[in-house]
């Protein structure tokens, strides 16, 4: 093969990979001004994973919500501020993988009672990784929250979240696993909550959360809810003025953070357990008791000890860790002679005293019957 067969197969390879490279960046689409959410629903039925939705212009009107059901990217290389008027989410995320990023979300909708929903929101069919970084939410009627995704694993960080309607939230999930970075958050509407996650393990670092809903008969403002879980909020100021900075599962640390709090509210409140003796449940069999125990609020107890004392006799039994609302039945045998009316049998849940609870008045039940 002679030189000038090389160079010519040379360029038609080089040409060919050029090709290849164009076809595949071109495969992101760009928003403009003129772009129809019809347009954008087209491209994501086509669309690739890590592919990018790419908002170009400075403002965008949103027609309907974005329903994204692949791993993309939505991010702008503006800051675009989009506007969206109608009573749902503005995305409504069905796949996981999705990132956003440098965006400005204005939503203008209003929910109700019945038809709650986000600005962000996402099917709770199986976890999503969603992530958001310098991203700007703003939302001002009733009834609508910032973020909501049920199953969650994912973070927000360097972003602004402003809601102000009635009964709204900034971040809310029920299972969350991540964390909350270098972010400004504040609600201020009539029982909302700045962020709230029945289980949650991660971080809150770095953050400003205020929470300036006034007080009212049906819910106290709490800046922070975390019902469960494990992590550290640290560096972050929490301010309720007229409410509770934190309501949170023992297992979580706070240090380093400026809170506070309505006075005569505890600004860091610990979920704690309400163990309780349901003393109509107590059966008998031969010389055992059966003895149902119930957790009546929402933190995790500990293992701890059931005990009957009758006279100077003391039987005690091994209790499980209970969830909330959560139950167990154990199991007690005594002598017997003490089955006997004649006794009175004390009954102790959490006999040595080894459990934090909301309130002890509840684990004591004294009976004669047989």
């Amino acid at each position: 093969m002679d030189k000038t067969k090389k160079l010519i197969i040379f360029f038609m390879l080089l040409s060919c990979f050029f090709i290849i490279i164009s076809s595949a960046s071109s495969a992101d689409f760009s928003v403009k001004d003129k772009t129809t959410h019809k347009d954008i629903t087209n491209w994501m039925k086509t669309a690739k994973k890590g592919e990018n939705l790419i908002f170009t212009g400075s403002e965008y009107n949103l027609t309907d919500s974005i329903i994204i059901d692949k791993t993309i990217n939505v991010k702008s290389t503006k800051n675009t501020k989009i506007s969206f008027n109608k009573n749902k989410p503005m995305f409504y995320i069905i796949a996981s993988g999705v990132t956003f990023s440098n965006l400005t979300l204005n939503h203008n909708g209003q929910g109700n009672n019945q038809s709650k929903f986000a600005v962000v929101s996402a099917s709770r069919d199986t976890v999503k990784k969603i992530n958001f970084n310098r991203i700007t939410i703003n939302a001002k009627n009733s009834y609508v929250s910032g973020i909501d995704v049920p199953l969650w694993n994912g973070s927000v960080s360097n972003s602004k979240i402003n809601i102000k309607g009635f009964w709204g939230c900034g971040v809310s999930s029920e299972q969350w696993n991540g964390n909350i970075v270098n972010s400004h958050i504040v609600t201020s509407g009539k029982r909302s909550v700045a962020i709230s996650s029945i289980y949650w393990f991660g971080k809150v670092s770095g953050s400003k959360i205020y929470n300036n809903a006034l007080f009212d008969v049906g819910g106290v403002p709490t800046g922070v809810i975390f019902v469960y879980g494990k992590g550290t909020i640290s560096k972050s100021q929490i301010i309720v003025p007229d409410g509770r900075a934190l309501r949170l599962d023992k297992n979580i640390k706070v240090t380093s953070c400026s809170l506070k709090s309505k006075k005569g509210f505890a600004s860091h409140y610990k979920f704690l357990p309400d163990l309780s003796i349901n003393n109509k449940s107590i059966k008998r069999s031969g010389n055992t008791y059966s003895i149902k125990v119930t957790n009546n609020y929402y933190g995790f107890s500990n293992v701890c000890y059931l005990g009957i004392k009758v006279g100077n006799y003391v039987k005690t039994v091994k209790v499980k860790a209970l969830a909330f609302s959560q139950s167990t039945t154990v199991k007690v045998t005594l002598p017997s002679k003490y089955i006997s009316k004649s006794y009175t049998k004390t009954v102790k849940v959490d006999y040595y005293n080894k459990v934090k609870e909301e309130t002890k008045n509840n684990n004591i039940f004294k009976f004669t019957y047989c």
